[in-house]
């Protein structure tokens, strides 16, 4: 009994943790469609590049006609 009211103290008397910071510390964060179209271009720039690694790997050797 003693353990459960010890517990129910310790919650009741603890400060409130915030999780974010208050307002004049905090940046205002991105539209949805500015957010959107950043992120669209980074999974096409890492598609691109995937294609490219892709492209030279299986690339075959050159021969020159004689």
């Amino acid at each position: 009994m003693r353990r459960l009211a010890a517990a129910l103290g310790a919650v009741l008397v603890a400060a409130p943790a915030w999780a974010d910071h208050p307002a004049g510390l905090r940046s205002a964060g991105w539209s949805p469609l500015t957010a959107a179209l950043v992120f669209g271009g980074l999974a096409l720039l890492a598609g691109a590049v995937v294609v490219i690694i892709v492209v030279i790997l299986t690339r075959r050797g050159e021969t020159s006609p004689e």
